[in-house]
C-alpha cells in the first residue's frame, strides 16, 4: 500500500448514509411524512401564464428529469404563481400543495437564487423568489431523482453563500468535444455554477485573423449556439483574452512577429507597437459577437518582459515605470470594453504590487480575480490572502478569489478552496473562480486532464454555495462518487474516492485498481471514469520507467562495461522488454479513451511527447542491458499496469 494516504474505509467518521448524496448539500432538511414513491411520468406544473419567467428554465428541466428517468411533460395549471411548480404523478395539483404556497420564503431560502423544496407523497413543490433559484430547485430535484425512485418526505431550504461561482477553463489543453463540452456545462449548472471562463487561445475561429486558429477550433455559430445553451441553465461564458501576456500562440508565427515585446522570444506582445492594439481588438470583437455577457476577462498577467523594447522602455521611463506603462496599456484596453457596454475583468498578479493611488486609477467596473493557491493556515485563511483582500475592500475593489490550480496542485487545493470560503464568510469577496490549468504557458507542455480535477471543482461548488458549517469535508468524499459516478454501495464509494487519493498522491498503479473495481457500479460519466483508467495506466507506465531507470543509474558504470550481475540484470532487462511489450494496447487504450473527450490532436500530442520520450529512454535502458542473459520462466516478474 502506498505510504501517506489515508484510504476512505465504508462507513467514515460517523457519516450517516441515510443522508441524500447532494452537491452542493442543502442548507437545511427537515424530515416531513411519507416519502414520494417516483412514477415512470410526471407533469411538471407551471403557472398559466405564458410569459412566466421560469417557462424556459422549466422546459430544460423537464429535459435533465426525462434523462434521469422519468418522462416528463410541461403543462400550466391554475393556482401556481411566480416562480412556483409542482411534479406530479396527476395532471391535476392536489390541494394539499395550497397551504405550502401560501408560506413566504423566509431566511436562508429568501435570498437571492434561494429556494424551498417540499416532498409530500403526491408530489414536490418547487417554491423561489427568482428564476436561478427555481433552477436551481430543479437542480436538487434532479439529483434526488437520479439517486432514489423514492425520495423520503421532506422540506429543503437553501440559499447560497456567494452570488457569483465561476469555473475556469483553460481550452489550450485537451479542448473538450462539442458534446462533451455541453455535457460539462450542463453538469457544472447541476452544481450550481453560474459562470464559466473560458481561456480559447487558438480553439477559437478567429475571423479577423485567418490562419491563427487550429483545424478544431470552435466556430463562431457554434459558439453562439453554446452561449445560448449556457444560459438557458443559468450560465454566463465569459470570454478569456490575454491582451499582452501568454501571447505565444500568435507571436511565435511570422505575420505577427514583429508585435514581440522581445524579438528572441514569443511569451509577450509590445504594449508600445500600435498594431499590438489592433489586433487585440479585432480579435475581441470576434469573441464578442458570440458571446454577450457583460464581463469580458483579459488577463492582465505574465507580462514580465514589459519594458524589454526600446520604445517601451522609453516610455516606461516617461511615465514613471513598468508598473504606469502597464496601466497606459490597460486603461486603453479597459475603455475600448467600456465603449462596448463590457466590463473588463483581469487576474491580480500585477496590481497587487501597485500603488494605491495606481489601482484607484483603475475603472470602478473593472472586476479582478484574486489568484491565491496556497493551501492557508490548515485550510483557514491566511494573512497572505486577507492582507491584499483587506486593502482592495477599503479601496473598493470588487474582487473575485481564484483557487486551486487545477490539476496539477493535486489535494492541496481542498485546503486552498477551505481558505477561500473563509475569506467568503468574512465578506472579502463577492465570487469564487475555480481554476482549471491544462497548460501552464502558452507554448508549454500538456498538464494533466481537467477530468482528474473534478473532485476539486465539485468541493469548490460545495464551499461556495454552502459555506464550510454546513458539512466536514470527510462527508464530501463519499457523497461525490455517489453524486458524479452514481455509485451506490457504500464501499464501492470509499474505493472510487480512495483511488483519487492515490491518484492526487502520485500512485497511479494502485489508483487503477481501486477505478477497475469499481467499473461495473458505474452508472453517470462513464468515459470519465474511463479516461481516468487509461490516464493511471500511463501514470504506472511512466512510474515503471522511473523505477527501471534508478536501477540502472545506480550501477551504471558496472552495467555498461558488463561488470553487474548477470541474474539482477537480466530480470531487469526482462521486465523493460516486458513493459515495452504492454506499451501497444496501453496506447491504443488512451486514444480511444481520450478522443471520446478531446479531439485526436490531444491524444497525439501527449503520446508524441510524453510517451515518446519515455519509450525513448525504455530502449536506451534496454541497450545498457542487452549483453545480459534473460531469466528463465520461473524468474520473471512482470510487470503490472
Amino acid at each position: 500500500m502506498a505510504q501517506g494516504v489515508a484510504l476512505i474505509p465504508g462507513r467514515l467518521f460517523g457519516f450517516a448514509s441515510h443522508k441524500p448524496d447532494l452537491i452542493p448539500f442543502p442548507h437545511e432538511i427537515s424530515p416531513r411524512g411519507a416519502p414520494f414513491r417516483v412514477p415512470a411520468s410526471f407533469f411538471l406544473h407551471l403557472p398559466t401564464s405564458p410569459f412566466a419567467p421560469i417557462r424556459p428554465r422549466a422546459q430544460v428541466l423537464a429535459k435533465q428529469l426525462t434523462q434521469a428517468g422519468t418522462r416528463t411533460q410541461v403543462l400550466s395549471s391554475q393556482g401556481l404563481s411566480g416562480q412556483q411548480a409542482v411534479l406530479s404523478p396527476s395532471p391535476e395539483v392536489s390541494k394539499r400543495f395550497e397551504e405550502f404556497q401560501l408560506r413566504p420564503l423566509r431566511g436562508v431560502c429568501g435570498r437571492p437564487e434561494g429556494y424551498r423544496l417540499t416532498v409530500l407523497d403526491e408530489g414536490i413543490l418547487l417554491q423561489s423568489n427568482d428564476v436561478p433559484g427555481f433552477y436551481y430547485a430543479g437542480q436538487t430535484l434532479r439529483q434526488l431523482l437520479e439517486n432514489e425512485r423514492e425520495i423520503a418526505g421532506m422540506v429543503i431550504e437553501d440559499g447560497p453563500l456567494l452570488l457569483n461561482r465561476a469555473v475556469h477553463l483553460d481550452l489550450r489543453g485537451w479542448p473538450p468535444t462539442r458534446p462533451y463540452l455541453e455535457a460539462m456545462l450542463d453538469r457544472l449548472s447541476e452544481f450550481r455554477f453560474n459562470y464559466v471562463i473560458l481561456e480559447y487561445e487558438r480553439h477559437f475561429e478567429y475571423n479577423s485573423q485567418p490562419g491563427l486558429s487550429v483545424p478544431e477550433a470552435y466556430p463562431p455559430n457554434y459558439l453562439s449556439e453554446l452561449d445560448v445553451f449556457a444560459r438557458d441553465r443559468g450560465i454566463t461564458l465569459i470570454p478569456l483574452l490575454h491582451c499582452l501576456g501568454e501571447s505565444g500562440y500568435m507571436l511565435r508565427l511570422d505575420p505577427y512577429k514583429a508585435l514581440r515585446e522581445d524579438p528572441r522570444y514569443f511569451q509577450q506582445a509590445c504594449a508600445c507597437h500600435p498594431e499590438t492594439f489592433e489586433v487585440y481588438t479585432a480579435m475581441l470583437e470576434d469573441m464578442l459577437t458570440v458571446h454577450p455577457s457583460e464581463l469580458f476577462h483579459i488577463g492582465g498577467n505574465a507580462v514580465g518582459l514589459l519594458g524589454s523594447c526600446p520604445t517601451c522602455a522609453a516610455r516606461a521611463q516617461q511615465l514613471g515605470g513598468r508598473s504606469s506603462l502597464y496601466l497606459e496599456y490597460l486603461g486603453k484596453v479597459m475603455r475600448y470594453l467600456l465603449g462596448r457596454g463590457r466590463h473588463p475583468f483581469l487576474w491580480d498578479d500585477l496590481v497587487r504590487d501597485m500603488t494605491d493611488e495606481q489601482i484607484k486609477w483603475l475603472p470602478k467596473e473593472a472586476l479582478l480575480g484574486m489568484t491565491y493557491y496556497g493551501p492557508g493556515k490548515e485550510g483557514h485563511a491566511s494573512p497572505e490572502m486577507l492582507n491584499p483582500l483587506d486593502r482592495y475592500k477599503k479601496l473598493g475593489r470588487a474582487v473575485w478569489g481564484v483557487a486551486s490550480r487545477l490539476p496539477s496542485q493535486g489535494h492541496q487545493a481542498f485546503d486552498n478552496v477551505d481558505a477561500w470560503t473563509e475569506a467568503a464568510e468574512m465578506d472579502y469577496i463577492q465570487g469564487l473562480v475555480v481554476t482549471t490549468w491544462t497548460r501552464d504557458q502558452s507554448l508549454g507542455p500538456l498538464l494533466a486532464p481537467p477530468e482528474i480535477a473534478w473532485p476539486e471543482v465539485c468541493y469548490a461548488a460545495e464551499r461556495a454555495w454552502s459555506g464550510q458549517g454546513r458539512t466536514k469535508r470527510e462527508e464530501f468524499f463519499l457523497r461525490f462518487p455517489a453524486r458524479f459516478f452514481g455509485l451506490r454501495e457504500e464501499a464501492e464509494r470509499g474505493r472510487c474516492w480512495s483511488a483519487f487519493e492515490l491518484l492526487l498522491h502520485g500512485h497511479p498503479r494502485e489508483a487503477r485498481e481501486y477505478l477497475q473495481a469499481v467499473g461495473e457500479g458505474c452508472k453517470r460519466n462513464r468515459d470519465t471514469l474511463a479516461f481516468l483508467d487509461a490516464w493511471c495506466a500511463v501514470g504506472s507506465f511512466r512510474n515503471y520507467v522511473e523505477r527501471f531507470e534508478d536501477a540502472v543509474a545506480a550501477n551504471y558504470r558496472s552495467l555498461r562495461a558488463g561488470e553487474g550481475d548477470p541474474f539482477q540484470a537480466g530480470r531487469l532487462r526482462w521486465r523493460i522488454e516486458d513493459l515495452r511489450a504492454k506499451a501497444p494496447e496501453l496506447v491504443r487504450a488512451f486514444r480511444e479513451r481520450a478522443t471520446r473527450l478531446s479531439p485526436p490532436s490531444s491524444a497525439e500530442e501527449f503520446l508524441n511527447n510524453e510517451m515518446a520520450y519515455e519509450l525513448s529512454r525504455l530502449e536506451n535502458l534496454a541497450g545498457i542491458l542487452n549483453r545480459y542473459p534473460l531469466p528463465d520462466r520461473e524468474w520473471q516478474q512482470p510487470v503490472r499496469i
